[in-house]
């Protein structure tokens, strides 16, 4: 039941709820016509019924249920705040002109601080981040075509807007070919200095199969391999803050090669084939860890962002026949921005899954030879 009720509401799953409930918040504060409320509020209280469900199984399927709570403090009372913000609320429908009942109406403000914490809390568990991104940006164009503004713009006043969007829209063409392509560069490097690195390493365990007489460095090396192997499949794939320790672990290489001690000519020629793909390796290592650091810059991120929600929000003041169509062409819009910035990240943070992605097999098949040995 456990594994079940985990994989029901996933971080994923939970992250897109919480991504949900900023909209309806901000929906609060609009004026829509009674139908629109009906739906938002049944949205709203579907979203909470989620968020109550997921702490309540959680704990209700934990070994130890206190443990858990002490274990995952932040998160419950993320929870918490999450699930009772909404029981404040209906205080205030009965009690609205009671002065300090009021301040209750703030937990709209603390509701959305609570959904911000989950959303941070569980983004860096998520593997497929872009799924969630694609979803996000989607889901917003789709909300904001019900908003429009009431006034008509006239016919002078709809060129200027229609010119407006043209000049918008190509400076972000522009401005995301480049970071496209400035990006995937640093992804095919990356890729083939991560697969020459993996396949040099290889070649250095094969040939020193050549020497496995020699059993207390052979040994050595084996382990060495192992460990460097799994400490570079963790802080590649998994947390990036690790990458520190795969330095000390791969200047062990340098140490262990030093124990052979060759005693033939083939023997001597071999052990030079190694030193020489060690040299390989750490060229294509070196490659590796400068590549990582050279992510796209914060502020290319935040001038694109920007463009993404200008190109949108000029579309809500184009004067549109009826509302199908104003939702079809914001959507379709959202659609292709959503596309543009998913493969900046996808291909800016390659580790972390997604629709582009660098595979981890050759480490996998290096672990796979060597421990058949």
């Amino acid at each position: 039941m456990r594994k079940t009720v985990y994989s029901i509401f996933s971080d994923t799953l939970m992250i897109l709820l919480a991504l949900l409930v900023i909209p309806l918040i901000i929906v609060q504060f609009i004026p829509v016509n009674p139908t629109q409320r009906t739906i938002f509020e049944c949205l709203d209280w579907i979203v909470y019924g989620m968020f109550f469900l997921e702490f309540i199984l959680k704990v209700y399927v934990a070994e130890n249920r206190v443990n858990y709570i002490k274990q995952n403090k932040i998160d419950s009372i993320i929870s918490i705040i999450i699930i009772l913000s909404p029981l404040f609320e209906i205080a205030t429908m009965y009690f609205a002109e009671a002065p300090l009942l009021r301040l209750l109406r703030i937990s709209r403000v603390v509701r959305l601080g609570g959904v911000l914490g989950k959303t941070k809390a569980g983004w860096r568990k998520v593997n497929y981040k872009s799924y969630i991104l694609v979803a996000l940006v989607i889901s917003a164009g789709f909300v904001l075509s019900f908003f429009r503004p009431a006034f008509t713009l006239t016919d002078a006043e709809q060129t200027w807007v229609s010119v407006f969007i043209q000049v918008v829209g190509i400076f972000f063409g522009l401005f995301a070919a480049f970071m496209i392509v400035n990006a995937w560069n640093g992804y095919n490097s990356l890729d083939d200095a991560i697969r020459k690195e993996s396949l040099s390493l290889r070649n250095i365990f094969l040939l020193s199969l050549a020497l496995k007489d020699d059993i207390p460095a052979f040994n050595n090396l084996k382990t060495c391999m192992l460990d460097y192997t799994k400490s570079v499949l963790d802080a590649y794939w998994k947390e990036l803050t690790k990458i520190d320790e795969t330095n000390a672990k791969f200047i062990q290489f340098f140490k262990i090669l030093q124990e052979f001690n060759p005693d033939t000519e083939k023997a001597h020629t071999i052990y030079n084939n190694m030193n020489e793909e060690l040299r390989v390796a750490s060229t294509h290592r070196s490659n590796v860890l400068s590549l990582i650091a050279a992510r796209t810059p914060k502020v290319l991120w935040i001038f694109v962002i920007v463009l993404s929600f200008i190109l949108i929000l000029s579309f809500m003041i184009v004067n549109f026949s009826n509302q199908w169509l104003a939702t079809l062409v914001i959507t379709m819009v959202s659609i292709a921005v959503a596309f543009v910035i998913v493969v900046i990240y996808d291909i800016s943070y390659p580790f972390k899954g997604g629709f582009w992605s660098i595979s981890p097999q050759g480490y996998f098949d290096l672990e796979n030879i060597i421990n058949e040995e």
